[in-house]
């Protein structure tokens, strides 16, 4: 079963390295939803190698590649991510067809817990 998307930062501390997905023509594109996400919502797709470790070695060694929906954040300069991990842009593809509104509303909206950290106004 599919998680609903969650608001994530991505820890540049717990990566090996990450790299951009850019979708460039509409017209060739395999996946129209991440095109239409990326191009009209200002979404990013990232490809990451996170750091696992490892008992064999006792030393952090890489993990398997993986795919997420992210957001950057231009203020603070961090990514979140809002989709699970995938591994392959298929996968992710057909996620963002699922939550597509979700997607959208945590973005455009804002979701539930960010307005919680916001400080309170005092009515008197």
């Amino acid at each position: 079963m599919l998680n609903s998307p969650q608001k994530q930062l991505i820890n540049p501390d717990d990566l090996f390295g990450s790299r951009e997905i850019r979708f460039q023509d509409r017209r060739e594109s395999h996946y129209p939803q991440l095109m239409r996400l990326c191009a009209d919502f200002n979404f990013s797709v990232l490809q990451l190698q996170r750091k696992i470790f490892s008992h064999l070695s006792h030393k952090m060694v890489p993990s398997s590649l993986e795919f997420v929906l992210a957001l950057r954040d231009d203020d603070a300069c961090y990514w979140y991510s809002l989709s699970p991990g995938t591994e392959s842009l298929k996968q992710l593809e057909d996620y963002c067809k699922t939550f597509e509104i979700d997607l959208l509303h945590m973005h455009l909206i804002g979701d539930l817990d960010s307005d919680q950290d916001l400080p309170k106004e005092a009515f008197y």
